[in-house]
């Protein structure tokens, strides 16, 4: 609860949903945008503040609301990488959660220096998509594919 507080209290101060205001400690975003000019944000964390090798997803309102969060083992995660073809290069990662839902968070862009960076969450239900999120224009933030290497180490290392 205390951590929650922490994010609540940091995300009111600054009157708007923004990105690194729901992880723990700076530096362990891998993910994070916001949504409808700033009224929600989502962030992906890599927990190390947490027991075992965890992520941690919190999904916001710009009150500070948490409106969805998931705490979950890297080795249960399942990724998508960038399959090294064209110019479009793209990552994304699954989290499960209760009911048969599944939240993925997906970043990308073209290869090019001015290239603005993409990125979303496809909401699943039964591995069927009943939800997509655009982030805000100009809002992303990723290092999925260094999460991705995370989660491949986790997975063949016991």
């Amino acid at each position: 609860m205390k951590r929650l507080s922490l994010a609540t209290a940091l995300i009111f101060a600054a009157g708007m949903a923004q990105a690194a205001q729901y992880c723990l400690l700076d530096g362990t975003e891998v993910f994070s945008c916001t949504f409808n000019g700033g009224a929600k944000a989502v962030e992906l964390c890599d927990a190390i503040w947490e027991d075992g090798d965890m992520v941690s997803y919190g999904f916001f309102k710009s009150n500070g609301e948490v409106e969805k969060e998931i705490l979950q083992e890297k080795v249960t995660l399942s990724y998508t990488p960038w399959n090294g073809m064209g110019t479009y290069m793209s990552d994304s990662v699954t989290l499960s959660a209760d009911g048969g839902y599944a939240y993925e968070v997906w970043a990308g862009g073209e290869q090019s220096a001015e290239a603005a960076l993409e990125g979303g969450i496809n909401v699943l239900q039964n591995d069927d998509v009943i939800a997509t999120l655009s982030c805000d224009a100009g809002s992303v933030t990723s290092d999925l594919g260094a999460l991705i290497e995370m989660i491949d180490l986790a997975q063949v290392s016991p």
